[in-house]
């Protein structure tokens, strides 16, 4: 706007007010006297009052304690942004080692591929061995698939300087790149499997002892022959186990695993065993003066003399002694067949495998196979007898003990005996039989007369005398020092009534 009035207004015009501009000294400007001392009345000029230099050093203490600050907060600051550039790399810190891989500088990715490809090569290295006294068993990765597992220690290792404040994370940076960190991975299996193979290998070394046992019976002097015992070895599988898994967590996958054993006792010895052992049972009956009859009893008798039944075994009396035949040397006698009392070949074995029968009860062996007579017999009580003929009819036991048995029988002066040898029963426990007759049943008083082509004309014979029949149950009574314990029925025999018959012609 022009500095002229406007038009229409009272105001008075103001002129611009000239700007003063500095151009320096005037070389043609009047100079002024300088100021004297009092108030310019005579003396010399002053140039600034006294109370001014204070002021003056002041403004330059403050001056240079103020570019100190600065000066020191500029280094502070570069300072932090040197520490906070130096913490915020995203790759691992320097001095960081994982299985003794060098991750500084890499990426969690580079990290990975390298601990990884490390890996592959090792676990295709991978074959331990245990070894014991020459022999080697081998444990690969094909009995034992791995893995190894880098995911926690490559987390851990990346944590370094990354923790708390800034301070502390450049400490742990600056900690880690003079001192260094090593971190291992761990090495993932089946540790169940690992159990199996070294349960495996224990196995295979482990030798139980022997206990003395029984080899041999000496049937003519009647004892005992005994092996004694042998120790035995016992692979410490906890420590086996323990060794291997440890050699496979430390990833040393050619370690040689040595195992330990510690020899075993055995439980029994000789001394132990010998007084389990003796005679366990023995029974006799008394024969006729028939002299066939005696040589049957007495070649029956051989037969199955020395006989030996391992736990488990059978003894038929048919199978020990074969068919009876005049070539073994069996004479005809009399023997019970279809109710009659007839001569035949071998006639009065019936009285050894009933004696037989009789020992072997009370040595508390099993019977299969029993039967009775069409009558009872005169040596044995009822209910107490062992009828056989050959093939029909047998006796048959089973050794139902853990131990051997051994048979012995002998017949002399008309007396034939079996004993049986073997483990005792437990002290002063015997066997005995017992038979109680229920029934007594009266045959008929007449006569059966039946013709015989076989006989000559007008003659007769008595074919079946006259018997009584009985009904008996035959109990087994255990006895403890003479004292009945336990008493458990074996079976009912039935002898039924005979009526007398008569053969004529």
């Amino acid at each position: 706007m022009s500095d002229y009035q406007r038009p229409g207004s009272s105001r008075p015009r103001q002129t611009q007010r000239p700007q003063t501009v500095w151009r320096g000294p005037d070389p043609n400007a009047r100079r002024l006297p300088p100021r004297t001392g009092g108030g310019g009345r005579g003396g010399q000029p002053r140039l600034f009052p006294v109370w001014t230099l204070p002021v003056i050093a002041t403004c330059v203490a403050l001056i240079a304690v103020g570019g100190w600050w600065l000066q020191s907060q500029y280094a502070v600051y570069s300072r932090y942004l040197a520490v906070r550039e130096r913490v915020a790399q995203d790759t691992f810190f320097p001095g960081t080692m994982v299985d003794g891989v060098d991750l500084s500088g890499k990426s969690m990715g580079e990290a990975q591929a390298l601990l990884g490809e490390q890996a592959q090569r090792q676990t295709e290295q991978f074959a331990l061995t245990i070894a014991y006294e020459g022999h080697n068993w081998r444990i690969t990765s094909q009995e034992v698939p791995v893995g190894v597992q880098s995911d926690r220690a490559l987390r851990q290792a990346y944590a370094y300087g990354r923790g708390g404040t800034l301070q502390q994370r450049y400490a742990q940076v600056v900690a880690l790149a003079q001192h260094g960190v090593r971190l291992e991975t761990t090495l993932g299996y089946d540790r169940d499997r690992v159990r199996e193979l070294t349960d495996e290998v224990a196995d295979r070394i482990d030798q139980p002892p022997q206990n003395a046992r029984l080899s041999a019976f000496n049937p003519t002097a009647r004892s005992f022959v005994f092996e004694e015992g042998k120790p035995g070895l016992l692979a410490d599988r906890e420590k086996l186990y323990a060794d291997v898994t440890a050699a496979l967590d430390a990833k040393i996958y050619d370690a040689a695993v040595q195992v330990q054993t510690t020899p075993t006792a055995p439980t029994l010895t000789q001394a132990d065993i010998a007084p389990l052992y003796g005679r366990v049972s023995a029974f006799s009956t008394t024969t006729t003066d028939d002299r066939n009859r005696n040589n049957n009893i007495n070649l029956s008798a051989q037969a199955i003399n020395g006989r030996m039944l391992m736990p488990g075994d059978k003894l038929s009396f048919n199978e020990s002694t074969g068919q009876r035949t005049p070539a073994k040397g069996y004479l005809e006698a009399g023997a019970i067949s279809g109710g009659q009392l007839i001569d035949e070949t071998g006639g009065g074995v019936c009285q050894t495998s009933s004696t037989l029968f009789n020992a072997v009860v009370r040595a508390d062996l099993e019977i299969l196979t029993r039967t009775q007579h069409a009558w009872p017999s005169t040596y044995v009580e009822k209910g107490e007898d062992a009828a056989v003929d050959y093939p029909r009819l047998d006796f048959v036991f089973r050794n139902n003990q853990d131990t051997p048995v051994f048979i012995i029988a002998w017949y002399e002066n008309r007396t034939v005996t079996v004993e049986v040898y073997g483990k005792l029963m437990p002290p002063g426990r015997s066997i005995d039989l017992y038979s109680e007759t229920l029934k007594t049943y009266k045959p008929s008083d007449e006569v059966i007369y039946t013709r015989s082509a076989s006989l000559p004309a007008g003659s007769s014979k008595v074919a079946k005398k006259k018997r009584t029949g009985y009904l008996v149950d035959t109990y087994k009574v255990y006895y403890q020092d003479g004292a009945e314990l336990q008493r458990d029925r074996l079976w009912r025999t039935e002898y039924k009534a005979i009526q007398q018959e008569v053969y004529f012609n």
